[in-house]
């Protein structure tokens, strides 16, 4: 197999900061139940209420793998989720004409 030699480097873990998948639902959850942009802090505090404690590393680099993937934006007001584009609008943006 070539290149399968070298094991990639990992994009978002680092070292301390190596969020669980469970750690990631969490902070899922919290920005898709809330009605407002979210700060780190007050995220931190959702997840203590719930029982789930995380370092603020961990958050980061959770929150850096959620808006890679385009589920969150970062506001001047807070951490807000983006719910998923409809496959229509998906195709539109992918073939619409360009302003």
């Amino acid at each position: 197999m070539a290149g399968a030699t070298h094991a990639p480097s990992p994009e978002f873990a680092s070292p301390g900061a190596n969020p669980t998948l469970e750690t990631i639902e969490y902070i899922r959850s919290a920005l898709q139940r809330a009605e407002v942009p979210l700060s780190r802090n007050q995220l931190l505090e959702v997840l203590s209420q719930w029982g789930h404690s995380t370092t603020r590393q961990s958050l980061n680099a959770a929150l850096k793998f959620l808006e890679a993937d385009g589920n969150i934006v970062f506001g001047s007001k807070g951490i807000l989720w983006v719910p998923p584009a409809s496959v229509q609008l998906q195709e539109i943006l992918r073939t619409g004409a360009r302003l």
